[in-house]
């Protein structure tokens, strides 16, 4: 019983290790306004981007139309990133579009994203 139950914890110990590790980071490409902004939408916390936006005086708005985030739209980078938190900030809507994802071809991307933003 206790082999079973070592056995159990190891596995599943092991399988949040390899999620964990799975997690994308991402890292500013410069210190822009646009850029520091973005880099909140990829944080996925509702909190750290409202922080940013009320800091820089930027309404939601602006950042749904006018903001460029590694050449898309806000909704474009958080779609593709899977950045639902922030989404549901900037009252974007992720499920406007039906696409194809190859899920071999996800587990190669880079860990390791440079994000940059532009107005």
């Amino acid at each position: 019983m206790n082999k079973l139950a070592t056995l159990c914890t190891t596995a599943l110990l092991s399988g949040l290790l390899a999620t964990t590790a799975q997690a994308k980071q991402f890292v500013a490409a410069d210190d822009s306004l646009a850029t520091e902004l973005c880099m909140a939408i990829a944080s996925n916390h509702s909190l750290s981007l409202r922080k940013t936006m009320d800091e820089h005086h930027v309404s939601v708005n602006v950042m749904q139309n006018k903001l460029a985030c590694n050449g898309h739209s806000t909704t474009k980078f958080a779609s593709l990133h899977e950045l639902n938190n922030t989404a549901r900030l900037l009252r974007l809507d992720l499920t406007t579009h039906t696409e194809i994802h190859d899920l071999s071809a996800k587990a190669s991307q880079a860990d390791v994203l440079v994000v940059s933003g532009s107005k």
